[in-house]
């Protein structure tokens, strides 16, 4: 894998293909932009929708997105609730992992 700056594989477009059609599909009038984070080996999506007032980061961990094969990551991201979780945050975070979900405050 080479996630990095710019993605570099097949494999890692469709894994990021698949949660944005995942975040569209649950949020058809968000702006989404997506940027992959070094520090927490994590594809970052920032989300900018009027359900939040403003945007949300969905950091979905490099290891998550391994974990699931391409055209399994919308079933259990949806599984999972993310969106719910992205709504429902005191903060404008929430990390998904391979542990679960984390909601970030502040």
């Amino acid at each position: 894998m080479a996630w990095g700056e710019s993605v570099n594989t097949e494999d890692e477009s469709k894994r990021i293909a698949a949660v944005r059609e995942y975040f569209h599909e649950h949020m058809p009038n968000a702006s989404i932009r997506d940027s992959y984070d070094g520090q927490r080996l994590a594809q970052v999506f920032r989300i900018e929708a009027s359900d939040f007032g403003g945007f949300r980061d969905a950091v979905i961990s490099t290891e998550f997105l391994m974990e699931h094969k391409p055209d399994k990551l919308g079933k259990v991201l949806k599984g999972w609730r993310v969106v719910e979780h992205l709504r429902s945050v005191k903060g404008t975070e929430v990390t998904v992992t391979t542990w679960g979900i984390e909601e970030k405050d502040g």
